[in-house]
């Protein structure tokens, strides 16, 4: 009886070992890719192609528009040649255009010429030792820019260039090739002023489709999984002038509405109508940064300091009324010879947090 129970759970065993030391996607039809290989195929699942580009221009990279153009070069490396022949006599294509493509916002308005391919016995100084085929390819064509205004004036763009696979992620990948890294040119000439490249990255997602099943096992069925490497392109802004050139009006308001304190306290009028213009000053350096970025939807670092002044301006017409007041609320602040140092204290120690934050 023991003997049996032994020989039993090793059957078992056996059989459950074996099974998930099969592989299905060389099986063939039904199991995806419904593509049969032997074992002396050299063609193995996951296709690796390694991806680098080269960015020669950057245009129309503007805070009212909701797109970019790059025209760069892709250079593509793969461990096989175009096709390949299995052992069972059926021709696989292997070239790039089947496995990934490139995500454009505008596919009439792209351009994609130029490819050139390599290999490694006539080329092998523009190949790495582990892959037989290089492709080269030429692209112009708009990508989507999704702004990412919370920093501004000081804020960081990122442009995204995707690619993408069209087969699942079990037979085909994308990554970074380290032979040949990610270049940007120095001279970007259509590049807006006031922006310059700090650098560029790499990253994957990856994406299930639920809609698109394929079958893995003879009892497993999922959803499609794809991959998307981005090549992300920061954008560093000249923020400091761009600050003053913001902010010179509403500081200047600012400063103006500080003079109050320095008004002899009979001129009451004076004070007051000093007041009101630095206020009208503060609210006009709001509306003009308001202009300058249309459509934001979100809480900026401009907003900020455009709150603060005005909220500094009104402050100070507010304590220069209580000074005029047989009323003492804000005694410290009341007294001629501590309004003006308090007010300026205050202003720089919320405007550095602001800048800070």
């Amino acid at each position: 009886m023991k003997k049996f129970l032994k020989s039993s759970l090793l059957l078992v065993f056996v059989t459950v070992f074996s099974q998930e030391k099969v592989d299905y996607k060389y099986q063939g039809h039904p199991f995806y890719p419904e593509q049969k290989l032997e074992v002396t195929d050299s063609l193995k699942w996951p296709l690796s192609f390694e991806l680098s580009i080269d960015i020669k221009d950057i245009k129309y990279v503007d805070i009212n528009e909701d797109e970019f153009t790059a025209r760069f070069l892709v250079n593509s490396f793969s461990k096989y040649d175009e096709t390949y022949i299995s052992k069972s006599g059926d021709t696989i294509s292997l070239n790039w255009r089947y496995w990934y493509a490139i995500y454009f916002k505008n596919y009439e308005r792209s351009i994609l010429e130029d490819q050139n391919s390599y290999d490694n016995s006539e080329y092998s100084y523009l190949i790495p030792n582990n892959k037989f085929r290089k492709d080269v390819f030429l692209v112009e064509a708009p990508f989507d820019l999704n702004w990412n205004f919370r920093q501004f004036p000081f804020d960081e763009q990122e442009l995204k260039i995707g690619f993408t696979t069209i087969a699942d992620t079990s037979i085909v990948n994308l990554k970074q090739s380290e032979f040949l890294s990610s270049n940007i040119s120095t001279s970007l000439i259509n590049l807006r002023d006031g922006y310059k490249v700090k650098n560029i990255k790499s990253q994957s997602i990856y994406n299930i489709d639920e809609s698109d099943q394929i079958q893995v096992s003879p009892n497993n069925f999922r959803g499609l999984v794809t991959q998307t490497l981005f090549f992300t392109i920061t954008l560093d802004r000249s923020g400091s002038w761009l600050f003053f050139k913001l902010f010179m009006g509403g500081i200047l308001s600012y400063i103006i509405s500080c003079m109050i304190f320095l008004i002899p306290f009979k001129e009451f009028e004076s004070k007051v109508t000093l007041g009101v213009g630095a206020i009208f000053g503060a609210i006009g350096n709001r509306y003009f940064v308001d202009s300058i970025m249309p459509n934001v939807q979100v809480f900026t670092k401009a907003d900020a300091v455009s709150n603060l002044i005005l909220i500094m301006v009104v402050f100070n017409l507010l304590v220069m009324i209580l000074q005029n007041s047989d009323k003492q609320f804000l005694p410290y602040l009341q007294k001629t010879n501590y309004a003006l140092f308090y007010s300026i204290y205050y202003f720089m120690v919320l405007l550095i947090a602001i800048l800070l934050w």
